[in-house]
């Protein structure tokens, strides 16, 4: 037989330190509605009393044992006669019994009763069970502790009979009476009790919401920088090589396009032939368009040039002429030339003389300087021929 729907207490002990509330119809109550109460001391007797909503009375009495009395109208009390049973078959036994008297559904009760009298009769009460749900949740919701459910009509001479009058006044004696030994509050009904852990939790979860939420600002920020850094790196590619037309590796390409340059225009600090030319063409510009013979081995460049240009750069006031090394005609001879020359124009061509050699020597100073500078050194042999090598540190 199912016992979920009865409760038995085993003695009627005594009241101590409790808090009895009295309820209206439970049809009627509001959140706002005064309950009457009376403040048991440990001797049971009323300390305080009055009327008080449920939340001012949690408030008033923190973490007092609750007792509620339910009012005549939510619960039925009857006496019935129970047959001699063992003790672990008493419950089934008295659920057996009401299964005749009671006209709904067993299963949407909660049954109260008391220990079997001599006589064989016991007392028993039932009222809804989803209605005394939602009144003990209303209650823990307001903070109070309920520990027990009395139907009002157990403190009367005849509970069966008598139609039992609410309690109001703080004087009726029904306030200090003992317990009857059992309740209405089955366990099933009783509201979950939050977890101790539950605050903890609460707190954990929070913080590791924080931290997700933290830890994803920080990814969108190191990404924002990423494309930041890219945009700039493809920038830089695509000023130092015009010429790529997309930028979608920009490290990538940008070695390949230094390579491309390495292998294409040679090294700017190499020996190879390309970089050595470059050097030549900065150093000795007047070279230009008068190379003769070029030869690159060892890691050297030698350039020979004609017969015009292997005194380096033209002397002033020379004529294309001599510049290109052809001789006077010849009817005209040097002795001739000379007797022909006034003596003015003699010491003329004697001071113009002296005047270019020193400008060869500057000539030579400036390209000894612009090789060093490009870290070359240039060399000329005795045979006029210019010798371009890498300066070793």
């Amino acid at each position: 037989m199912d016992k979920r729907n009865t409760v038995t207490t085993p003695s009627r002990a005594p009241v101590k330190n409790t808090l009895r509330i009295a309820l209206p119809p439970l049809a009627e109550w509001t959140d706002s509605t005064p309950l009457a109460y009376a403040w048991l001391d440990r001797q049971g007797r009323v300390a305080r009393g009055g009327g008080l909503p449920a939340t001012e009375l949690a408030a008033a009495f923190a973490q007092a044992r609750t007792q509620v009395v339910l009012h005549p109208d939510d619960v039925i009390v009857a006496t019935i006669n129970v047959p001699a049973v063992p003790a672990n078959r008493y419950a089934a036994a008295v659920r057996g019994i009401l299964e005749g008297l009671v006209l709904g559904d067993m299963d949407g009760l909660a049954i109260g009763h008391g220990k079997r009298a001599a006589d064989g009769t016991a007392i028993v009460a039932w009222t809804p069970r989803e209605a005394l749900r939602s009144a003990w949740q209303r209650l823990s919701a307001a903070g109070l502790s309920v520990q027990a459910f009395y139907p009002l009509q157990v403190w009367s001479d005849q509970p069966c009979i008598d139609q039992a009058a609410p309690l109001h006044t703080i004087e009726d004696p029904r306030w200090q009476a003992p317990n009857p030994g059992w309740s209405l509050a089955v366990p099933q009904l009783a509201p979950r009790q939050p977890s101790r852990w539950r605050g903890a939790a609460a707190w954990m979860a929070g913080a590791a919401l924080i931290w997700i939420v933290g830890l994803n600002i920080y990814a969108l920020q190191l990404e924002h920088e990423t494309e930041q850094l890219r945009q700039h790196m493809e920038r830089e590619v695509r000023d130092a090589f015009p010429d790529i037309p997309v930028v979608l590796d920009p490290l990538r390409q940008a070695q390949q396009g230094r390579d491309a340059l390495r292998t294409g225009q040679g090294d700017a600090s190499g020996k190879d032939l390309l970089s050595l030319a470059r050097i030549a063409a900065n150093v000795l510009p007047f070279a230009t368009d008068a190379v003769d013979l070029l030869v690159y081995q060892n890691d050297a460049l030698t350039l020979r040039l004609n017969d015009g240009s292997q005194d380096g750069p033209s002397e002033p006031g020379s004529s294309p002429a001599n510049e290109l090394g052809n001789a006077p005609p010849p009817e005209v001879t040097a002795a001739s030339r000379e007797s022909a020359r006034p003596a003015s124009v003699s010491n003329t061509r004697s001071s113009d003389a002296k005047t270019t050699a020193a400008d060869r020597v500057a000539d030579t100073a400036a390209i000894l300087q612009r090789a060093s500078a490009l870290g070359a050194r240039v060399e000329r042999d005795d045979k006029g021929a210019w010798r371009i090598t890498r300066a070793e540190p």
